[in-house]
C-alpha cells in the first residue's frame, strides 16, 4: 500500500500579547505629541493674537484720543478767534506778546544743535522756514513748553476714558501750536515762504497743532499733527468812487478820481446811478439830475501831478494844492468828464440814464430794480451787490427783509453786518476817529468825521443820514444805507475821501470834496486782520507724525 504525502503547514510568526501593546501605546503617545503641539501652537497664537488685539485697541485709545484733543483745540483757536489774530492791545499777534516764542536756531543734531524731537518746532522740517516761526508757551519763564490752554472750554476735561469690560483707561493729553505768520510779500522762491516773523504784508496766519496722547503705565502713545489757517471772505468794495441808487446833485467844486477798471481793463468809471448824473445836457432828462456843481473827473495819474504815487493817501490828503484833477476847458484832455462855466463833458466814466446824451448810452444793469440781473440773487440792490451776500432783497423786490436771525425778525442786512461780517455796531459815529479801523454798523445818524488813517481805513455802514461838513479826511468805504433806498448824504465842507462813497439814495454836497478812488481803501491795513476772518482746517495737512515726511 502506498502511503499518500500531504504538505506539511507552515507556521507564521506571532506577536504576543505583550507587543501588540506596545505598538499601541507607540502610537498613542505620537498621536498625543502631536495633539500637544498643535494645542502648544493654538494656544501660543491666541496669545500672540490677543496680545496683537490689545496693543491696536490701546493704539486705537491713543489716536482718538489724540484726534479728539486736536479737534478740541482747533475748536478753541475759532473760539478765541478775536484775541488770537488780534494785533494789538492784549492780542496774540501784538509785538512783544508773550504767548508766542521765537523758534530755535540749529534746534536739530544735523544743524549743530541737540535731538529735541519733542520740541513743537521740530514739526516743521524745513530750516529756514521752521527758523521764521514761533511756537506757543503761555510762560516762557518756566522750563516747561505749555500747550494751548484748550480745555478752557470744555471745563474739568483732562482726558478720555475708554471701557474695555471692567478696566478704563485715562488718555493723557497735550496740545502744542506752531505759527506761521504768512508774508503775501514772500515769492515761492524764497526759503522762508510763506512764514516771515514780522510780515511787511500779509493778515493771514497758520497754526500747526501737534497733539501727543499716553495711555499711562500702558507704554502706549500717538502724535498727529494738523494744520488750521485764517481764511477771508471778500472784503467790501466798490465797483467805482461814487454809487448811489437815487439822484446825484450839487458836488461843489468836486475832483473825482476813477476806478481805472470798472468798466473791464483800462474802461475807466467815476459815478454810476440809474438816474441822470447832470453834466452835459441840463436837468429835464431821466428824472432831472438837479444840477451839477463845477466838477471834475480823472484819472489817478493826472490827480497826483507831481506827487509820487505812494504818497497819494498822505501828501494829497494834507495839502490842497499838491494834487487835483486837471482843469476843465474845452480843449482840454487829460481829464475824463467836468463841468466849469460854459464847458460840459460827460465822458465813459460817468455811467447813468440821461436819454443817451453822454459818451455812453443809457446804462441798462444797476443793482437795483429794474435794471439788475434777474439771474443773480446778489445784485438786487447795492448792498447785496457791495457785501456779495443774496438774502437781504427778495428778487424782484425792492425793500430790506426782515426774516433773519434765529427769531426769524431781523433785518437782514443788519444779520449780514453784525452776524457774518463782524461789524461793531454803534449808535452814532461820535466815537470814531483816525485810530479807528475795521467794520463799523451805525444804527443811527452820523456826523462824518476825520476816521480811518492811510494804513487803517475804515468800513462804515450807516442805517441813519450822514451829514458831512467842515475838514473831513475819511479813509474807506462810506455806505448809507436804507431799507427803502432813501438814505441821504449831505453837507458842506472841505472833504477828502480815499476810498469810495455808496448812497442807497441822494446825494446833495457842495463845498470842496475829493474822492480818490482806491479798491485797497477797506483792506489796506496789511498787517490788520479783517473782522471777517475765520480759522479752518488746511486739506492733507493731517499728518500721524511729528516731524513730517
Amino acid at each position: 500500500m502506498e502511503h499518500i504525502h500531504m504538505p506539511t503547514r507552515r507556521h507564521l510568526p506571532t506577536l504576543s500579547r505583550s507587543q501588540a501593546g506596545i505598538t499601541t501605546l507607540a502610537i498613542t503617545l505620537i498621536l498625543l505629541v502631536i495633539l500637544t503641539l498643535i494645542v502648544l501652537f493654538s494656544t501660543n497664537v491666541a496669545f500672540f493674537e490677543q496680545r496683537t488685539t490689545t496693543s491696536e485697541n490701546r493704539a486705537e485709545i491713543t489716536q482718538q484720543a489724540a484726534e479728539y484733543a486736536l479737534n478740541l483745540a482747533g475748536e478753541y483757536l475759532k473760539a478765541n478767534r478775536d484775541k488770537i489774530i488780534a494785533n494789538t492791545g492784549a492780542g496774540w499777534l501784538t509785538p512783544g506778546s508773550a504767548k508766542w516764542v521765537r523758534c530755535p536756531t540749529g534746534l536739530l543734531a544735523n544743524e549743530g544743535g541737540p535731538v529735541p524731537v519733542t520740541h513743537p518746532c521740530a514739526a516743521e522740517r524745513l530750516r529756514a522756514r521752521r527758523e521764521q516761526m514761533y511756537y506757543f508757551d503761555n510762560d516762557p519763564s518756566t522750563a516747561t513748553i505749555d500747550g494751548l490752554p484748550y480745555t478752557t472750554i470744555a471745563g474739568a476735561l483732562t482726558g478720555v476714558r475708554t471701557g474695555e469690560g471692567a478696566a478704563t483707561y485715562n488718555a493723557t493729553t497735550t496740545v502744542n501750536a506752531v505759527l506761521c505768520r504768512i508774508g503775501s510779500d514772500l515769492t515761492p522762491a524764497s526759503p522762508s515762504f510763506p512764514c516771515a516773523a514780522n510780515p511787511a504784508t500779509g493778515n493771514n496766519i497758520a497754526v500747526t497743532l501737534i497733539a501727543e496722547t499716553s495711555l499711562p503705565g500702558e507704554n502706549a502713545a500717538a502724535t498727529i499733527k494738523e494744520t488750521w489757517a485764517t481764511t477771508t471772505g471778500n472784503t467790501p468794495a466798490a465797483a467805482v468812487p461814487l454809487i448811489a441808487s437815487g439822484f446825484v446833485r450839487g458836488l461843489g467844486n468836486a475832483e473825482i478820481v476813477a476806478s481805472p477798471n470798472a468798466g473791464g481793463y483800462g474802461v475807466p468809471g467815476s459815478i454810476w446811478s440809474p438816474n441822470n448824473v447832470d453834466i452835459e445836457v441840463g436837468a429835464g432828462c431821466a428824472g432831472g439830475g438837479g444840477g451839477i456843481g463845477s466838477v471834475s473827473t480823472c484819472h489817478v495819474g493826472e490827480y497826483l501831478r507831481s506827487t509820487p504815487r505812494e504818497d497819494l493817501k498822505t501828501t494829497c490828503a494834507t495839502s490842497n494844492n499838491a494834487c487835483g484833477c486837471p482843469a476843465v476847458t474845452a480843449t482840454g484832455s487829460d481829464y475824463l468828464s467836468g463841468h466849469s462855466g460854459s464847458v460840459r463833458r460827460e465822458g465813459l466814466d460817468v455811467l447813468d440814464r440821461d436819454c443817451n446824451a453822454g459818451s455812453l448810452p443809457d446804462i441798462t444793469f444797476f443793482p437795483r430794480e429794474p435794471y439788475d440781473n434777474p439771474n443773480d440773487p446778489s445784485d438786487d440792490s447795492l448792498f447785496e451787490y457791495t457785501f456779495n451776500v443774496n438774502y437781504v432783497v427778495a428778487e424782484g423786490g425792492t425793500t430790506v427783509l426782515s426774516n433773519c436771525g434765529t427769531s426769524g425778525t431781523q433785518n437782514c442786512a443788519a444779520y449780514a453786518l453784525i452776524e457774518e461780517l463782524g461789524a461793531t455796531v454803534l449808535s452814532d459815529c461820535s466815537s470814531l476817529g483816525t485810530g479807528s479801523s475795521g467794520i463799523f454798523y451805525v444804527t443811527g445818524n452820523c456826523d462824518l468825521g476825520n476816521f480811518g488813517s492811510p494804513t487803517g481805513p475804515v468800513i462804515l455802514v450807516v442805517d441813519g443820514n450822514v451829514s458831512i461838513n467842515g475838514n473831513v479826511t475819511f479813509y474807506g468805504m462810506l455806505f448809507a444805507r436804507s431799507n427803502n433806498n432813501s438814505a441821504e448824504v449831505r453837507g458842506n465842507g472841505n472833504v477828502k475821501i480815499f476810498g469810495s462813497m455808496i448812497v442807497e439814495g441822494d446825494v446833495d454836497l457842495g463845498g470842496n470834496i475829493d474822492i480818490v478812488y482806491d479798491d485797497t481803501s477797506a483792506s489796506s491795513c496789511t498787517t490788520c486782520f479783517p473782522a471777517s476772518a475765520k480759522f479752518g482746517k488746511v486739506p492733507g495737512s493731517w499728518l500721524d507724525s511729528r516731524t513730517g515726511i
